[in-house]
């Protein structure tokens, strides 16, 4: 008997994350992050447009912090999620890659707004934001417009769906069962890493269907 598909239910996600020491909820909202951040990289590199240096050099400062578990320290000396957002595509610097940096940049605000308030919304965003982001890969990468029942369920059920859906089942048991230790820390930012939105596929893919904007 085949195993069962992960979901995104956001409500059983926020009762979890909730749950968690805030550090854990840093830690895992930088995972999320960390999973788009490649995207965005492409992205800039294509149209030679962006900020990928300070997208990388924040998500980077954030993991650095959470090895001594006090992220909050660093808060003061990031960008302002205000800055961040100058980072998001314009209609004029679209491309293939484009969706997905707008996740990442995103994704990098509610990371900055969740180090300044602890709010557990803005973790479950990034959450949200790197489901939204493999699930309109996947959606492009099988030739997909307009979605029917049947194919928001192939892509639920897609590799690259579930392998970040997993990924965030993932880590969410290390930061459970981790006893405060660095381990866990560096456990999510490597298994973020093995597993970037979009995977080794960098070419090929067809034109977006999403328009620019959050």
């Amino acid at each position: 008997m085949g195993k069962k598909p992960e979901s995104f239910d956001g409500q059983r996600l926020r009762v979890v994350v909730a749950a968690l020491e805030p550090w854990q909820r840093v830690a895992f909202a930088a995972s999320c992050v960390e999973v788009l951040v490649p995207s965005y990289v492409k992205f800039s590199e294509l149209k030679q447009v962006g900020d990928a240096d300070l997208v990388r050099t924040s998500v980077d400062a954030v993991w650095s912090a959470l090895e001594v578990h006090e992220p909050d320290v660093l808060y003061p000396e990031l960008p302002s999620p205000e800055s961040v957002k100058e980072l998001l595509p314009s209609e004029d610097d679209w491309n293939e890659w484009a969706p997905q940096a707008e996740d990442a940049v995103a994704s990098l605000v509610y990371l900055l707004e969740l180090l300044g308030s602890d709010d557990v919304t803005y973790a479950i965003y990034t959450a949200e934001r790197a489901y939204a982001a493999v699930d309109e890969f996947s959606a492009r990468e099988q030739g997909l417009g307009v979605l029917d029942a049947d194919d928001r369920a192939a892509l639920l059920g897609s590799p690259s769906t579930q392998v970040e859906l997993r990924r965030q089942t993932e880590a969410l048991r290390i930061l459970r069962d981790s006893a405060g230790g660095r381990s866990a820390v560096a456990e999510l930012r490597a298994a973020a890493q093995r597993t970037p939105v979009g995977g080794a596929l960098q070419r090929g893919l067809r034109p977006s269907l999403r328009g620019s904007g959050c």
